[in-house]
């Protein structure tokens, strides 16, 4: 069949329509907001697509995907499988990244992982293999006592290995340590099948100044766990050598290079301080005492509610009155001794009393002041209720780890480096930078080799990216902080990339928040996907893509119980001729709308100074208040961050005194007084199935208090 044909669909505002839709071809549905077209695309040919591939399946298989609704149409015929491309965020998981999603990341770590050079990240030496010879050394000038030589056969992989142990012991090896504890290896060993364990063998436990006792140890535990052996000294601290790579300076080792060492999802290679999240949180003094012109009296401190109504008052009352001062003091009077030990504490033996209000019961006793912010981060530790965490978390500032400078990974793995780059360095390079760094990395005749299958897969996804308009990215991006447009497009290139063909794509305006400069790569990629052999259905309102597409459905005449009509399809030639196409006459020229002959101005501005977030150079902005103001520019050249990172977030403190922490830049400044600040953006106005346009806009509200008026709801009682 050459038409997918859709006869009697009825779903929402839709009147019975009939349309056939040409295969394989690249398809706008256009036409008002609220005509009909989402009903068309989504709710019906997408629902019925899924829902009958996901009947095809296994009954197991598909209670874990879910059955949709069967869509209110007579039938579709020639329907293949749908993949609904939709404007929302992919994750908001922080371990999410541009890489991650894309799998570029993937590609990357088995990339370092074949053909990576080590360098030592103290010397910045390039590391290489060390014979047993030279770990006996190693472990001569640096392990004092008895040593226990330990040979690494399993490491963190799950499973049971209750045969490992006992051909261990029929090889003669009488001890093993599983899990951290040394055990005997005829004693029956039960272990969790799906729990990650560690298995080493006791090769043997010898004084270090036997030299000829400890090579053969070494030896023998190098030949057994491929070059890898684990050193106990007599205090039970461990040390790995390796004999595939090692400094020959400081004598720091290597194991051999693994993909999940360059994960920052993986304990093998994230972070130890940050656990991979690139970020910190901590206490922010200026959070938890906003206003310093206030006393504690006052209410100076955030992070307390009702402070004098309270027993804390009393405590930090008894601290006040111990450093010479009172809770009327403001804070800015205070010296630097006395703030630090109202936020960090004291060792210092105060007393503290309290009473009660009526004065019937008075309690008092020597003790210590914890601090505000040791308190704060006890509280947040102990607590398990969320939402007392995101109370405190209020109060909290977030900052690049400083062990691992914001890259995720550990120092030694952060070492490895292909064209004198790291991993981090490569991903934190926007995709046209990187695909130029592909395009000019050189290798050896062997490296090439064991890479020309990665690096091909690379260059593949990195252009498909760049192809969508996204070349701006880079592969760190958190895939929380993309926009719904960025993240479908992200979407479209994953598609792209995996060669389908017979497919049913449906796309939600792919165009939106794009630079008209890339709207071409756009439609070329969506043209990329048609010629793969696949269908694709847009919802679209951008003339260019109509103008490109195969066959467009104008979808009207109205909106809501105007609309779900078809009033027009065929070639966009066929539509711009169509007299009762409204957007034809568009298209045509016929109908356009007039640029205003005259501007409202202004002499009144709002100063924006030194904006440095991001990709922000220092930049002074005027932007004139009283007048529709429009801030346009490029993908990726900033606009966001300027108005929504640094002006929302800059006036949200500066008018309501927020706690939030506003862009990197200068100061804020008016002409005349600015008294509020609101911000309109895509996200959901809300989640629970109670709300609707009525309740969020308050107009159910007046119309609950004119039935409540009624002399039948007057007669029954009935209130609003």
């Amino acid at each position: 069949m050459k038409d997918i044909v859709i006869r009697g669909a009825r779903e929402h505002n839709l009147k019975d329509v009939d349309v056939s839709l040409p295969r394989d071809k690249f398809i706008v549905i256009t036409g008002l907001s609220g005509s009909g077209k989402s009903t068309l695309a989504f709710d019906t040919l997408y629902a019925e697509g899924q829902r009958r591939y996901v009947e095809s399946l296994s009954a197991y298989a598909r209670q874990f995907l879910g059955l949709m609704s069967k869509p209110d149409v007579d039938s579709i015929e020639g329907l293949s499988p749908a993949i609904s491309i939709e404007q929302k965020t992919t994750s908001k998981n922080p371990r999410s990244t541009v890489g991650t999603t894309t799998e570029i990341y993937d590609y990357l770590r088995l990339l370092y992982a074949r053909v990576g050079t080590p360098f030592c990240p103290d010397h910045n030496i390039r590391i290489e293999s060390q014979t047993a010879e030279k770990i006996a050394g190693h472990i001569e000038s640096e392990v004092t006592g008895e040593v226990t030589i330990l040979a690494p056969l399993v490491r963190q992989k799950k499973g049971t290995y209750e045969k490992l142990v006992s051909d261990l012991n029929k090889e003669g090896y009488t001890r093993v340590r599983v899990d951290g504890v040394l055990q005997r290896s005829d004693e029956k060993i039960s272990l969790e099948r799906y729990v990650k364990h560690d298995i080493e063998i006791v090769i043997d436990r010898v004084d270090r100044g036997d030299r000829t006792r400890l090579v053969e140890a070494v030896e023998t535990g190098l030949s057994r766990s491929e070059g890898l052996i684990i050193v106990l000294d007599s205090v039970g601290a461990e040390k790995l050598y390796s004999s595939n790579l090692a400094c020959p300076e400081c004598g720091l080792t290597f194991e051999e290079l693994q993909p999940r060492m360059f994960s920052f999802n993986s304990p093998f290679g994230a972070c130890e301080e940050c656990s991979g999240l690139g970020v910190g949180s901590e206490f922010d003094p200026d959070l938890i005492i906003p206003d310093k012109t206030k006393g504690i009296a006052d209410g100076a401190i955030a992070l307390y509610k009702n402070i004098i109504d309270s027993w804390r008052g009393h405590y930090l009352g008894s601290v006040a009155k111990h450093y010479g001062f009172d809770i009327f003091t403001p804070i800015q009077d205070l010296t630097e001794e006395q703030l630090n030990i109202i936020l960090y504490g004291s060792n210092a033996r105060i007393k503290f009393g309290m009473s009660m209000k009526n004065g019937d019961a008075y309690w008092s006793h020597h003790g210590t002041w914890e601090g505000l912010i040791p308190q704060s981060e006890r509280l947040y530790n102990q607590t398990e209720s969320d939402y007392r965490r995101r109370e405190l978390e209020k109060f909290m500032r977030v900052y690049p780890c400083p062990s691992c400078g914001g890259k995720r990974l550990k120092r030694k793995v952060l070492s490895v480096r292909i064209a004198g780059s790291s991993i981090a360095d490569v991903t934190e390079l926007s995709i046209e930078r990187c695909i130029q760094f592909f395009a000019d990395l050189t290798l050896t005749e062997k490296q090439n080799e064991i890479a020309r299958p990665i690096l091909k897969e690379i260059r593949e996804r990195l252009s498909f990216l760049g192809k969508v308009g996204l070349g701006y990215l880079t592969l760190s991006r958190t895939s929380g902080t993309l926009s719904g447009g960025e993240a479908q497009r992200i979407r479209l290139a994953t598609q792209i990339g995996s060669n389908l063909m017979g497919v049913l794509y449906i796309l939600d305006e792919p165009s939106i928040g794009l630079h008209q400069r890339d709207n071409h790569k756009l439609i070329e990629t969506l043209h990329r996907l048609r010629d793969l052999g696949n269908t694709l259905v847009v919802v679209e309102h951008d003339e260019d893509t109509i103008r490109y597409a195969d066959y467009v459905v104008d979808m009207g005449p109205g909106a809501g119980l105007h609309g779900g009509e078809i009033v027009a399809e065929g070639t966009p030639r066929q539509i711009i001729r169509n007299k009762a196409s409204l957007t034809g006459q568009y298209l045509s020229g016929k109908r356009r709308i007039d640029i205003p002959t005259g501007r409202r101005t202004s002499e009144k501005f709002l100063h924006i100074l030194g904006c440095r977030e991001n990709n922000l150079k220092n930049i002074d902005t005027h932007i004139p208040l009283g007048v529709l103001t429009l801030v346009t520019g490029v993908s990726g050249s900033g606009k966001s961050t300027l108005v929504y990172e640094i002006l929302y977030k800059g006036l949200m403190k500066q008018l309501y005194g927020s706690r939030i922490t506003p862009g990197e830049h200068r100061g804020i400044e008016f002409d005349t007084p600015v008294d509020k600040v609101i911000v309109i953006d895509q996200s959901p106005i809300g989640r629970t199935p109670r709300s609707n346009p009525a309740t969020y806009t308050k107009v159910f509200d007046e119309i609950r208090r004119i039935f409540a008026q009624t002399q039948e709801a007057r007669v029954r009682g009935y209130k609003p």
